[in-house]
């Protein structure tokens, strides 16, 4: 299946590099994906970039950026709900959930448009 930016996976494809830095810029290691309201993945892990470059040291193993990484978990999560309407990603930390991305039909909402919400930051 490709993916197109009419999909909310193939708007987040898009956003990729983005949604990159704003995992570095958190630093939490997790994240929950919630797909047309209902949690799908509760505490995804992230690879930390290191362990990335360790695993693409092993013989036959790839080498991964953390962006080759979030695209290839998107592209999967894209496979297993292909009909989904609104996709939200959180970054999960011990005290907080911070949102990093929400995609959603066009006309749902004039707040928040596009893939990112308010540029609020802080840690997870």
């Amino acid at each position: 299946m490709r993916s197109n930016s009419e999909s909310p996976w193939g708007a987040l494809i898009e956003a990729a590099p983005r949604l990159v830095e704003r995992l570095r810029r958190t630093g939490c290691r997790r994240v929950r994906l919630v797909v047309d309201g209902e949690v799908v993945y509760w505490g995804l892990l992230v690879p930390s970039e290191a362990e990335l470059e360790a695993h693409g040291r092993w013989p036959g193993m790839p080498r991964w950026t953390l962006q080759d990484w979030l695209l290839d978990t998107l592209r999967r999560f894209e496979r297993g709900w292909t009909q989904a309407k609104t996709v939200e990603i959180l970054a999960v930390g011990q005290e907080r959930t911070e949102r990093l991305a929400r995609v959603f039909p066009k006309g749902v909402s004039t707040e928040e448009k596009g893939v990112f919400p308010s540029e609020e930051r802080g840690p997870c």
